[in-house]
Order: C-alpha cells, then structure tokens, then sequence
C-alpha cells in the first residue's frame, strides 16, 4: 500500500499542524563549519570515516523523527554531555552510527515487512484508530517541502526499531531485581509517621543567637543554597502570520507560512555570522525588532513566554552563539539574539540573613537532638530537651500523601529513603529549612503489592531497559573507538 501511494502521490499543498514546515538544524554554524569543511573526516566508527556532511544529515533527522510521533528516538540517542547545539547533532549523529553499526553486528536489522508494519501504526497516519493513506500522502508532502523523502521516513523508523530491538535484548538480559523492586513500592506505598521540624527564615531575619563572624562564615560555606538564576535579555524579530492570515484557508495559509519561512532563514542567514548587525539588519529588511526584559528559563519574560520554542533556544544561546536558529512558533517563525547575560550568582548576605540563620538553627538543633538519642532518648524527647516541638502529620504514604502534599514532596525532591529511627539532613524548603525523622513505618500490603507487580512490573522492565539501552549505548561507543565530541568540545 505505501509504496503504491509513492508512486501515486500529488503535490497536496495541505498544511499539517504536528509537521514543522521549516526547521534549520544546521550542523555545524558557519564559525564552527569553517574549522572542518563539509567533506572533513571528524571520526571514525569502527574504522569507517565520518564526515561534517554526513553528521548534519544524520542531524536533521531529528525534526522528522519528532514529526512522526517518536521523541524517545531523540531522547534514548542524545549525547548527554552536549552543551551547545552543534554538540548536541554531533553526539545524536555519532550515537545514532553507532546504532545502526552494532544493530548489523547483532543481525537485528529490521524488515522491509516490519519498517511498512511501524510506519502504518504511527499516530500522525491515524484515523480512528486505523491507517489512513491520505495524511500518509499528506505528510509525504509537506516534509518533502524541507527536503525529506519517503526514503527518509524508511529511515527514521528503521532507526527506531533498531533502539526498540537493543532495549528487548538488553530488557530480557537483565530486569528490576525484586528485593529493590520491593524495596521502592514500600518507600512510595507505605505509610509513614513522621516528626517533622521546621525552621521558617522569617521568624530568623532578626535572630542573633549566632555571632556575625559566624552567620558570615556559614553563608560563604554555604553560598551555592542562595545562588541566584542565571539571567537574560533577549531581541527577536517574528515572522508571523497576521490576524487576517490566520482566517485563510488551508492552502493559501501554507503559502503565506512558506514565504514567512524564506524570509526567516533569510534573515537569520544574514546576522547569525554577524549578530552586532542584528538591528541594522532588520531596519533594513523593514523587520520590527522587539526586545524583552531580564527573565529566567523558569520565569520567562512575557513577550515570549507563550513560545515555548522560543523560550528554550532562548535560554540556550551563549555569548559565543548569540542568534538562535529559525524557531517555529505556533503561527509562524522566529529568529532571536542575546542582548545580555547576568550569570548566576550568590545573593547578597543582607538579603538571605534570615534564611542562613534559619539553617545553622536548625543544623544546632538537629546535632542536639541527635547526641541525646545516641544516648537512647526517643527522638521526640530529645527534641522537647532541645526546646523544640516537632509537627506530627497523621500517617501518609509519599503515593497518597492526603494533607501533608508539601512534606511528602519535599521528600521526593530529595530522593529520601529513610528506615524507622533515621533522621534527614537539613533540608532546603523554599527559603526554610526542614528535617524529618522517621518514627516509624506501616508494614507492607502483601496484596496490594502482588497486584502492582501483575499491573505495573512490565513497564517497569521497560524503563529498566530504557537505561540499559543508554549503559550498552556508551560500551558499544567506547569499543567503536569513541565519541569524537570531547575533542570537539575542546577545540
């Protein structure tokens, strides 16, 4: 049926949503390009050259493979060390050789049979439930519009099946063993009861039971607990279509996009080599050039915080990268520059006392109630001998936490396991400081948890095997000679 719709397809000018018309992911920028050369050998897998060209077209598989429905084809091969993007096409490109290498050496490669099989089950092919040819056709159309075939889309879910064969074997070789299986349904599902103290930076502002010289020397100790988020400025430029565009029908809108999107790459072409150019350049291309104020990644400014897209290239750019790619928003493209950039740092002492206060309380309190309890006075006399009166929170599970959401999620962030009798380190909240000791546990639901093993422990595997599938990942690199990225990121 595919190959027949190949050979039938038309020029269909439909526009589809999930499909990212124009998406520029160009290995390597024209500064870094210019260090190799397309044609360049960058490395070698298993002894066979590797050039620039072939990682930027093994790169731009990227977007095509998000387009047909398959994130965790980015996801399981991303190079985890990677910090910029041509980093991160180098370490995707290299990780994906290495798979399609190891998978011929296994004798997994998939089928014509299989890779036509996976193609029809993909969502961006469904209706109702069930292939349909037309947005087959349909998607072959609008990718062919950024240089991609049906070939291409073989080649993709290929790719994907060759990861989804490597986690089976690496699954079936080695699933959650059961004591540490055991172990996390009772952290999660038991309840517990706790004590809990809690020392508010408010209620310190103006404590002095602690000498200057010593809340300075716990705050230079400590300075990284008040660290200020790395901030930025932003300008952009947006190619987006006009209220009274956004009512055109289906193919007159694709034109319109499509026009957008040259005038787009056009532009970042023009500045992304010379980003001081950037306002010149849109003054003379008659470009309106917004500019935000400082903002975080987690507080973006709100010129932009409806662009996702936008917001994370954002917080990507670098003083040596400064102009984004060509990023597509929900109605059009953009092409942004950084205007500034102020690093993260530590907050002035006069702006946190009360916090550090808080914290070395609550260190001195901990210590004291710990020496008594050594000495076999329960934790929660030893606490009223320190003066303090811990909180007591009806019994939860960290799954079912009921009232006490806040202080079962202060446990997950910090990933706590404690058994009956231990007591936590001081632990950040907010501008608090907590810690909790456990009194004791509820035993486990020998049912409840033999149903959960019938319900959940496949997908459980799964992920098990998601993670070996990373752990093979990084033996098969080292035994194919390396990842050519460190001495990429080196130079």
């Amino acid at each position: 049926m595919l190959d027949t719709l190949r050979k039938r397809q038309r020029v269909l000018l439909i526009f589809i949503t999930v499909v990212t018309i124009v998406t520029f992911v160009i290995f390597l920028n024209p500064t870094t390009r210019s260090r190799f050369g397309g044609q360049a050998v960058i490395g070698n897998v298993n002894r066979k050259p590797v050039t620039v060209e072939d990682v930027q077209k093994l790169g731009n598989t990227l977007r095509l493979g998000y387009s047909l429905g398959l994130p965790g084809f980015y996801e399981l091969l991303r190079a985890t060390d990677a910090h910029t993007r041509d980093e991160e096409t180098l370490g995707f490109a290299w990780n994906l050789l290495i798979l399609r290498d190891e998978a011929k050496a296994l004798q997994i490669e998939p089928s014509d049979s299989s890779i036509r099989d996976a193609e029809k089950a993909l969502p961006p092919f469904q209706t109702d439930g069930k292939f349909d040819p037309n947005k087959y056709r349909e998607f072959v159309t609008a990718v062919g519009m950024q240089g991609f075939t049906p070939a291409d889309i073989d080649g993709v879910v290929a790719d994907n099946l060759r990861i989804e064969k490597v986690v089976d074997l690496v699954s079936g070789a080695s699933h959650v063993p059961e004591s540490g299986l055991r172990r996390q349904y009772e952290l999660a599902n038991n309840k517990m009861n706790l004590a809990v103290l809690s020392f508010k930076a408010a209620d310190y502002k103006d404590n002095h039971d602690f000498p200057d010289t010593a809340v300075n020397a716990f705050y230079q100790d400590h300075s990284y607990r008040y660290e200020l988020p790395e901030k930025r400025k932003i300008q952009f430029v947006a190619f987006t279509l006009t209220d009274n565009q956004k009512k055109l029908d289906t193919k007159e809108k694709q034109a319109v996009l499509k026009s957008l999107a040259d005038s787009a790459e056009a532009f970042q072409t023009a500045v992304v080599e010379h980003p001081d150019t950037f306002e010149k350049t849109a003054q003379e291309k008659n470009l309106h050039v917004d500019q935000t104020g400082m903002f975080t990644d987690k507080d973006p400014d709100p010129l932009i915080a409806k662009e996702a897209g936008l917001v994370h290239a954002a917080t990507a750019l670098t003083k040596d990268q400064p102009v984004t790619d060509v990023i597509q928003g929900a109605d059009g493209f953009y092409v942004a520059k950084l205007v500034s950039l102020d690093p993260a740092h530590a907050a002035p002492l006069a702006a946190v006392r009360g916090q550090v206060v808080a914290a070395m309380k609550a260190d001195a309190v901990r210590s004291a109630i710990l020496k008594e309890t050594k000495a076999g006075t329960s934790f929660l006399d030893a606490a009223k001998k320190a003066g303090v009166t811990p909180e007591t929170p009806a019994p939860f599970s960290i799954a079912s936490p009921g009232a006490s959401q806040a202080i079962a999620t202060l446990i997950s962030q910090n990933n706590l396991h404690l058994d009956p009798g231990d007591t936590s380190d001081v632990l950040a909240d907010g501008q608090n400081s907590v810690f909790v000791h456990l009194l004791s546990r509820e035993p486990l639901d020998q049912a409840a948890y033999a149903d959960f093993k019938k319900n959940q422990l496949p997908m459980i595997n799964r992920g098990y095997g998601l993670m070996g599938f990373r752990e093979w990942l990084r033996v098969a690199t080292k035994k194919a000679g390396g990842s050519p990225l460190s001495g990429f990121q080196a130079g």
